[in-house]
């Protein structure tokens, strides 16, 4: 199979963080709905449009797949009760963590050692980060178990993407994007029907929610991802996905009123540099060196 071009790869990395970059706002909008709740709906409605392009899963595929959308599950699970629990800014910074977590698994169950540049990168989108954290306002709406439920979602999402990387290098985008949502959505309901959540019991504002995750964050943004990391390692996908806390605090500010302060302004532009400093190729002269 002939690999498609960078270019085309960087259109959809940029399209997927756009989209992505709307979940946390998204889930906002709708505080009395179920973390678990939404979480089902928009893995169900991804999954029931790309349930045509399924083609059937076998073997180590299959249960990569299926171990994956467990990890996807709770990852959703977890981020969703962080952003009821605090902003917008602080939840998606924490989850954001990924490019850490991607590094230590690939290392440590596939011999891919990161290397020093790409090092270097990750440590300066995370000073970045971390200085957008520690700038965040403080108070219940940021507390410490919203903070502890995101770092969770963001190892269990580097999980996720370090297990579809491996299936990726075998099976089309959209057969594997169609078993990812089915199987979560399963994972979901059971994990609803042990926690004895409702799944039915959403208002009008709810059900669209529910629909706009699944168009927008699911179907363009981790389908989006799935298609690079297929092409790319998992920890440089998980450091472009950096991005999305500097996305999504502008989305934050304009529609629920969380504007960032100076400080934050200037991390984000320390983890912008990061960023590029471990996912762009180095410059001509410094390869020369």
């Amino acid at each position: 199979m002939t690999p498609p071009p960078a270019r085309r790869v960087a259109l959809v990395l940029a399209a997927a963080v756009l989209a992505v970059s709307m979940a946390g706002t998204l889930v906002r909008l709708a505080p009395g709905a179920p973390a678990l709740s939404l979480a089902f709906w928009r893995t169900l409605f991804a999954g029931l449009i790309l349930a045509p392009a399924a083609r059937r899963l076998v073997g180590r595929d299959l249960a990569l797949t299926a171990l994956g959308s467990l990890f996807l599950a709770l990852h959703f699970w977890s981020w969703f009760v962080s952003l009821h629990l605090t902003t917008v800014m602080r939840s998606t910074l924490l989850v954001c963590l990924t490019p850490v977590w991607c590094a230590a698994l690939e290392w440590a169950f596939m011999g891919v050692r990161p290397t020093l540049r790409f090092g270097l990168g990750v440590a300066v989108a995370l000073g970045g980060v971390g200085g957008m954290v520690s700038g965040a306002s403080s108070g219940a709406a940021a507390s410490l178990a919203g903070d502890g439920w995101a770092v969770l979602g963001g190892l269990l999402g580097a999980a996720y993407f370090t297990l579809g990387r491996s299936v990726r290098a075998r099976v089309d985008i959209r057969n594997y994007g169609a078993w990812s949502c089915l199987l979560c959505a399963a994972w979901l309901l059971v994990l609803a029907l042990g926690t004895s959540t409702p799944l039915l019991s959403l208002d009008r504002t709810g059900w669209a929610v529910a629909l706009g995750l699944a168009l927008g964050p699911q179907m363009i943004g981790h389908l989006g991802f799935n298609y690079a990391v297929g092409r790319l390692a998992a920890a440089v996908v998980a450091t472009v996905i950096l991005l999305e806390p500097i996305a999504a605090t502008g989305v934050a500010a304009f529609l629920l009123g969380e504007a960032p302060s100076a400080r934050d302004l200037l991390s984000g532009l320390v983890t912008l540099a990061g960023v590029g400093l471990a996912v762009l190729p180095a410059p001509g002269w410094f390869r020369r060196r």
